[in-house]
């Protein structure tokens, strides 16, 4: 059986040959801890190959950034802090030096987009056929060095056009994503000042989603005419640790028509599942969008109280991946052990579920507790004993020596404190 085969049974609810080998990607700061203790550069280099994990096929690049950008510059510079404007046209603070690269911390000043006449000028920056969506334009996309993570810059990558044949003989399942709803306003607004929004300025709230879901529609229209995706993403983010950023009522207002119609568009081109990518507690966000607008949700945050076993059951026919709780990840083995064992129980008892886990690894996550799961994970997929079966640990027993652990608090003085 397929790796595609797999996803697309358990999606549908069916029982595959064996559980996907997917468990979560470690980010750039934990592989570099995890070189000091006993990973090669040549195992990080071919992470997905040492571990043994299973694979995605890109439909190539989605570009829904503004072209043009805006000119990145900066306003002040001072004991590791820069002030400066992105190409979003944000003003931000960020560290100069980064303690944890791939999980940069920044705080935002101010946000482009604060009236509809603001919103009409913004508008111009996002023609949904502009050509350099789809493929890579240098010239456009060239980096100053400003941005920690190149966080929402150009991706690199292919054109649709030339995957078309790729992806419909790949053995992998196929995935795309994009910015969904409130994931965009909040990029052109700011979080807070959205929020206000939903109660002195809703016509601006309501063009702003209604602009949106009609550049999704007319931007992946041809895309995915010609490619079937298995997985669609729609990231959004919005919800806090113990529940969502904005009430049901105003989900089911701004949101949830327009999502309806995103989601009707989505299966008309033949998607499989669609997905909302969500952190923090996503329970009312599944009471409203689930079944009639999404079919999936992940990471499912543990310590935002999720439970993967209460949402499965709860809302039956739900697509989830996530729930391994990183946290106890950082613990001794019989934990680590505990925490697998419990998601791959209710896999097995209510399926749809691939447990991963449940966001960036992050770098206080010991690098021989990671391979541990790994190899945990891929006995549980193929039907091992929950109760009994442990891994060989073949790949710790490929390391090198180890040097030194990760210190939170040395790596965030030494970034902040110099």
């Amino acid at each position: 059986m397929t790796g595609g085969e797999r996803y697309r049974r358990i999606v549908r609810g069916l029982q595959p040959d064996r559980m996907p080998y997917y468990f979560g990607w470690p980010r750039p700061s934990t592989f570099q801890a995890w070189l000091k203790q006993g990973l090669s550069p040549e195992q990080c280099e071919r992470w997905g190959e040492f571990i043994g994990a299973d694979s995605w096929t890109s439909v190539g690049m989605l570009y829904d950034g503004p072209i043009p950008p805006f000119e990145e510059r900066v306003l002040e510079e001072k004991d590791n802090k820069r002030l400066w404007v992105d190409h979003w046209g944000v003003k931000r603070v960020d560290a100069v030096r980064q303690p944890t690269e791939g999980f940069a911390p920044r705080r935002y000043i101010e946000f482009p987009v604060k009236t509809l006449d603001d919103f009409e000028r913004m508008k111009k920056r996002f023609d949904p056929h502009s050509p350099e969506r789809f493929r890579y334009d240098s010239a456009q996309a060239a980096a100053t060095g400003l941005n920690p993570d190149a966080y929402r810059r150009y991706p690199r990558g292919p054109c649709w056009r030339e995957r078309i044949e790729l992806c419909a003989d790949s053995e992998w399942p196929v995935q795309a994503n994009i910015a969904g709803l409130f994931w965009r306003c909040r990029d052109w607004t700011g979080l807070e000042e959205l929020a206000v929004m939903f109660r002195l300025q809703p016509t601006l709230v309501h063009e702003m989603m209604e602009f949106w879901t009609s550049f999704i529609i007319e931007m992946l229209d041809k895309p995915l005419s010609h490619i079937t995706v298995d997985e669609f993403v729609l990231n959004e983010d919005m919800a806090y640790k113990t529940a969502a950023m904005i009430s049901p009522a105003d989900m089911r207002e701004f949101m949830l028509p327009r999502y309806r119609r995103i989601y009707e568009f989505l299966k008309d081109r033949g998607v499989r599942c669609v997905v909302m990518d969500c952190d923090g507690h996503v329970g009312e966000v599944l009471e409203v969008f689930h079944p009639s607008a999404i079919d999936g949700i992940l990471p499912l945050e543990v310590a935002a109280g999720n439970d993967p076993a209460a949402y499965l059951a709860r809302h039956r026919g739900l697509y989830a991946s996530g729930g391994v709780d990183k946290r106890e990840l950082r613990g001794d083995r019989s934990r680590v052990r505990a925490e697998v064992a419990r998601r791959y129980e209710t896999a097995r008892r209510l399926g749809r579920y691939v447990p991963t886990v449940d966001h960036g690894v992050p770098p206080d996550v010991p690098l021989r507790n990671f391979l541990y799961m790994v190899e945990l994970a891929k006995g549980f997929a193929g039907g091992e004993a929950l109760d009994s079966y442990e891994p060989p640990c073949a790949l710790e027993a490929r390391l090198g020596a180890f040097e030194e652990g990760f210190d939170a608090r040395r790596a965030i003085r030494e970034a902040y404190e110099a």
